[in-house]
Formats: structure tokens, C-alpha cells, sequence
């Protein structure tokens, strides 16, 4: 399915699911949701497994879970090709922070999925550039997105969720585009 700039889908997805997000020309990048989805708890949780200690992390890598708000894994990120990251810090965008109050990754992704954007207190931008320093993380920092970058993640249990492709437009290394977004499930390997 693919989705436009400045537009969100929802995907429901069994346990085993696969859901795959590209961008077919190196344009666009987007962001992923779904209900529940624990950002903070998530970051806590990566920075334990992979420091040992209470440290936070800035994006899930590969192998990594996205978590729900009761410390239950939801997503797993299994593949992150491309330059840019799986961005884990900011919660997204809404339609206050734009001047022409176009509507942001949180309502597009809330809308999508029917619910209120109060209930969707998490976000996983993708395909960002960051740098961070003793004052500030600063995300949104430009890539070079190449064609057929992607992301996939394998659902760790029935769920629906949300991909946007961010309606900025002024994200340095990212051009008005679309995402191509393929669900295969888990008992035939067949796109859905």
C-alpha cells in the first residue's frame, strides 16, 4: 500500500506479521505508532539490555522491542536498512507546532487508527539523522535517504498500528515523497 506525504495508514497485523516500510525513492520518511506504545519505557528498557544499567537509548536497532505501557513487547525491529535511524526520543508532531496547522504525525497516525491523539503518547520516526551533546539531543538532522531504504518490524501479538509519512517539509535530506508499506503474514509469507 503506499502512503503520501502528509497521510497516515492503519494495519492490523496478527501475531508473526511482518509489516516492511520503504522509501521507494529516497525520499520521504515517516513515522510508526501504535496504541499503548511506551516511549520512555521502551528507551529504559534498551539501555538495560544493552548497558546493563540505567541508561537511555535514542533508537531501537535491530533485534530491539518497542514496548506497551505495561513492559509488554509488542513490536520487534528486524530490519533497519538504509542511512538514519530509528528515532525513539521525540514524541511527534501536531498540527499546533505548524504554522499553517497542518496536521502532524500524532493526528494523522490517531486518526488513522481511530482514536483520540491523547491516547497515543508514542512515536518511532524513521529514517532521521541526529547529534547530541551535553545540552541537547537534536534530532531531524539531514541523511541521505537512498531508494528502497527500509524498516521492518515482526508483531509479537495481534495488533493494529499507524505509519505516516511525515508531512514536514523541511526536514534536511528528505524530499515530498511516499512510503510503500507490505504486511506478509507470519503462516505463508504472502503479502497481505
Amino acid at each position: 500500500m503506499e502512503v503520501a506525504h502528509g497521510t497516515a495508514e492503519k494495519f492490523d497485523l496478527a501475531a508473526g506479521d511482518m509489516i516492511r516500510i520503504e522509501t521507494p525513492d529516497g525520499a520521504q520518511g515517516g513515522d510508526f505508532s501504535f496504541p499503548g506504545f511506551d516511549q520512555a519505557l521502551t528507551r529504559n528498557k534498551l539501555g538495560w539490555k544493552r548497558f546493563a544499567r540505567p541508561w537511555l537509548v535514542y533508537s531501537a536497532e535491530p533485534g530491539d522491542s518497542l514496548f506497551d505501557l505495561d513492559g509488554e513487547a509488542v513490536f520487534e525491529l528486524t530490519a533497519l536498512e538504509g542511512e538514519g535511524v530509528a528515532d525513539i526520543m521525540y514524541p511527534g508532531c501536531w498540527d499546533e507546532v505548524y504554522e499553517d496547522r497542518r496536521p502532524g504525525c500524532q493526528d494523522l497516525i490517531s486518526t488513522a487508527l481511530g482514536i483520540p491523539r491523547r491516547e497515543l503518547a508514542g512515536m518511532l520516526s524513521f529514517f532521521i539523522g541526529y547529534s547530541a551533546d551535553d545540552i541537547a539531543y537534536r534530532g531531524l538532522a539531514g541523511i541521505d535517504l537512498k531508494p528502497g531504504d527500509h524498516l521492518e518490524f515482526r508483531a509479537l501479538r495481534e495488533v493494529s498500528c499507524g505509519v505516516s509519512a511525515c508531512p514536514d517539509r523541511e526536514i534536511p535530506g528528505w524530499r515530498k515523497g511516499s512510503l510503500l508499506v507490505a504486511v506478509r503474514a507470519e503462516d505463508n509469507g504472502n503479502e497481505v
